[in-house]
């Protein structure tokens, strides 16, 4: 079974409720709330996520984004601090999860403050997944042994660097190789211009890739959007298409 996670925008309030039982009612596993999807993501509101945990039943894993800001992953001791009260805000609003990254200025993982931000999410007994800055790494492939160790669950990536136009689709054999390195003990979450037809070849690239079949997951954003609003038929049409028998 290969789990979806849908993107979820979540700066219109009322839209909120209806988003995640669209997920949900679409077999999503994992929805992850974020707000100003023009910045690419940044932390949604504790409103949000609190009318999120009202709609939401067992079945579907609520994450939160944690990014103070838009443009580089860089962040200095202010916005680390931010980030450690939005972790334990998320999880007093009944999130499992939380989604964050941060690098240095040379494109490295800041490991000071992943191991602060992740010790929070630990105590707080949420499942934390790296975000996109994956992308932005040097060295990504080197980094997930890394992350590993650091005690993360999920990777977020498209294969390709931080900033292209391309789509995961057209990097199937590097999101092959980064499921192999991660042997299973970190989860690789495919995104980046997913929709049911793209799902569907790269997850059957991968299959014809691959010596051991390893658990990863797809996260979707545009493709399953009516109007701006998340809607249940393109989500479960792109469960169907991964999921097909």
């Amino acid at each position: 079974m290969i789990d979806i996670e849908i993107c979820l925008p979540c700066d219109v309030l009322t839209n909120v409720a209806l988003q995640i039982r669209a997920a949900r009612e679409g077999k999503a596993a994992r929805v992850e709330l974020c707000s100003h999807m023009e910045h690419q993501g940044l932390t949604p509101s504790v409103n949000a996520m609190q009318q999120a945990k009202a709609t939401a039943q067992e079945e579907i894993t609520l994450l939160a984004m944690i990014r103070p800001r838009g443009e580089n992953f860089c962040y200095d001791e202010g916005e680390v601090l931010q980030m450690q009260h939005d972790i334990t805000l998320a999880a007093q609003a009944g999130m499992q999860g939380v989604v964050l990254g941060a690098l240095t200025p040379d494109n490295k993982l800041d490991i000071g403050a992943l191991t602060r931000l992740i010790a929070v999410a630990n105590n707080a007994n949420l499942q934390v997944t790296f975000h996109r800055a994956f992308d932005a790494l040097a060295e990504p492939a080197q980094a997930i042994e890394t992350l590993i160790e650091l005690g993360v669950q999920r990777i977020l990536t498209s294969g390709c660097d931080w900033g292209s136009h391309d789509t995961a689709q057209q990097h199937c054999a590097q999101l092959a190789r980064y499921i192999a390195l991660a042997k299973g003990q970190i989860e690789i979450v495919i995104g980046g211009g997913i929709t049911p037809a793209s799902a569907k070849l790269i997850a059957q690239a991968i299959s014809q890739q691959m010596e051991q079949n390893y658990h990863y997951s797809f996260h979707a954003y545009s493709s399953v959007l009516l109007n701006g609003v998340v809607h249940e038929n393109p989500v479960r049409q792109l469960y169907q298409g991964v999921n097909d028998t």
